[in-house]
């Protein structure tokens, strides 16, 4: 087992360096303030480094010690939350989690039911983002990132969902109008796309439909958007089995042709890994796993 410092000198350092000033860790801790500032000074000596630098009245941590604090404060929270979850299983479990805009309207807030069923001391905080941020962010306990890869594995856990194959989708009122008998017949419709370089949509016609290019755009700053305007009939957009179908189950969007094209990236769960200890973290990576291995799904990606 790796050799700790003192955990009374990490815990006297820590409210030390959350406030700044050695005399109000002293009150918070009950104890002196030459207590806290021998603490300190053992610590130091410990690490062989500067934890503070006198600022006036206050004790400013260094660089090397707010990186110590942050470690420190996540290390204690996972520490009370274990022992709370011996002390009383039962107790509410607040959660954090962010999704993409389109992930959370078109597939996620949908299914939550059955997370809120299974989980009923979880207490869940759902937070929508763009797709394209990268990062699961200090307050979060978990987040769907789009294009996370193997590369973040090291700090971080990574648990990639299945791959996305791009469809087009469009509303019934639009198919049974007819002009949508093969791929080419799309250079005659308004196309949908949930990116701004329309790179998806030529990516599929490239493959699909040879020459053909859409005379007609619309551009929305995400899927769930361009989904939801070709359901009211503005177009045909790109969906995948994941965004487009709820849907396509409740007859809102029908596919007008079944070929499509693999996705360059994917989404997948992402959280440090100190987090997977939190017992409501492990069973939403657990539900959400569950919920994309059903046959229901695969079907769907299948088709």
């Amino acid at each position: 087992m790796r050799r700790l410092p003192s955990l009374t000198a990490l815990r006297t350092f820590e409210c030390a360096a959350r406030h700044a000033h050695f005399g109000r860790a002293a009150a918070e801790l009950c104890v002196t303030d030459s207590a806290v500032s021998h603490q300190v000074r053992q610590l130091e000596e410990q690490l062989g480094a500067t934890l503070f630098v006198r600022r006036g009245r206050h004790m400013q941590p260094t660089p090397q010690a707010r990186r110590l604090l942050h470690s420190l404060q996540q290390a204690f929270e996972r520490v009370g939350e274990a022992c709370e979850a011996i002390a009383a299983p039962d107790t509410q479990a607040a959660l954090q989690v962010a999704v993409p805009a389109e992930l959370a309207q078109k597939w996620l807030v949908g299914r939550l039911d059955d997370f809120c069923r299974r989980y009923p001391h979880i207490d869940l905080h759902l937070h929508a983002r763009a797709y394209d941020v990268q990062d699961v962010g200090p307050d979060l306990d978990l987040a769907i990132i789009y294009g996370a890869g193997p590369a973040d594995a090291h700090e971080l856990f990574v648990r990639p969902l299945p791959p996305l194959h791009f469809f087009p989708v469009c509303s019934p009122g639009l198919f049974n109008a007819g002009g949508l008998t093969r791929p080419e017949d799309l250079a005659h419709c308004r196309l949908l796309h949930d990116d701004q370089d329309g790179g998806t949509w030529a990516a599929w016609l490239a493959t699909h439909a040879g020459d053909a290019r859409a005379g007609r755009n619309l551009y929305f700053e995400h899927a769930g958007l361009a989904l939801e305007a070709a359901a009211n009939g503005l177009g045909v957009a790109l969906g995948d089995a994941l965004t487009a179908s709820e849907d396509l189950t409740r007859g809102r969007l029908v596919r007008p042709f079944a070929a499509s094209v693999g996705s360059l990236g994917q989404y997948a769960l992402v959280c440090d890994r100190q987090r997977l200890e939190r017992p409501a973290v492990a069973h939403f990576i657990d539900w959400c796993v569950a919920l994309l291995e059903t046959p229901e799904f695969h079907s769907r990606v299948a088709q």
